[in-house]
């Protein structure tokens, strides 16, 4: 009897990392791949900087999502960003300044497929990507008539994209100039139809209808964004 629950006590250990294995390698074999819209090539090395998101941060601060070590690159120098007409690049009060074309920009320029960026003297090539046309088409027509109500004024923000960006840093779609504001405090985006928010880990938490947000949360109809002493009302109208 007791060598008999001595030899199930281990097959049922080996079952359980048998399912706990399994369970990894689907999710490993199952992960989707990333879309990459476009692409940084360093003309000096020839090395490749895929651009992967909607807002991409540029600098020397590891926090960036495309990171130099240049010292003439700022720790937060600029920000590529894909807008429902096109790429866009913003200049994030960098020292030495961004040049597009060997022309300095004025906080922000349109990007073209193979134009030359020059962050100090990191010089790259930009090429926009095939995913980047396949969402650009598919933002051709409304995706969710939804609006964002400034309770201070009574101002309206339409949201006609995919994705809404909210922070103190130049290029932002809603910018917040409060020192307490994070250079990148939230995100909202549109999956499925329905709209939801997403806070960066700022150090002032964007809250909806007075509940702090830690990742991510929906949004319905009604619901009032606050973050410090910004309000907004989020109002999307029934179909």
């Amino acid at each position: 009897m007791e060598n008999t629950e001595y030899i199930m006590r281990y097959i049922l250990s080996a079952l359980a990392l048998a399912v706990i294995a399994n369970c990894v390698w689907s999710l490993i074999r199952l992960r989707p791949s990333k879309k990459v819209y476009a692409l940084l090539q360093d003309m000096a090395n020839d090395n490749r900087y895929p651009i992967t998101c909607y807002e991409t941060s540029i600098g020397r601060s590891k926090s960036c999502d495309v990171v130099f070590s240049n010292t003439t690159v700022s720790r937060s120098h600029a920000v590529i960003s894909l807008r429902p007409d096109g790429f866009y690049v913003f200049d994030t009060e960098s020292k030495t300044g961004v040049y597009v074309n060997g022309e300095k920009i004025n906080k922000k320029a349109r990007l073209s497929n193979g134009d030359n960026i020059a962050f100090g003297t990191a010089i790259m090539n930009f090429y926009i990507g095939s995913d980047a046309d396949r969402d650009m088409s598919s933002k051709a027509e409304p995706l969710a008539a939804a609006k964002l109500v400034n309770l201070a004024d009574g101002s309206e923000f339409d949201m006609d994209g995919d994705f809404i960006t909210i922070g103190r840093q130049e290029g932002s779609n809603i910018e917040l100039g409060a020192r307490y504001v994070s250079r990148r405090q939230a995100e909202l985006s549109l999956k499925g139809g329905e709209w939801y928010i997403e806070d960066f880990g700022s150090v002032t938490k964007t809250t909806v209808n007075g509940d702090p947000i830690y990742s991510t949360a929906r949004l319905k109809d009604g619901d009032v964004i606050k973050i410090g002493d910004f309000a907004f009302l989020f109002e999307k109208p029934e179909k």
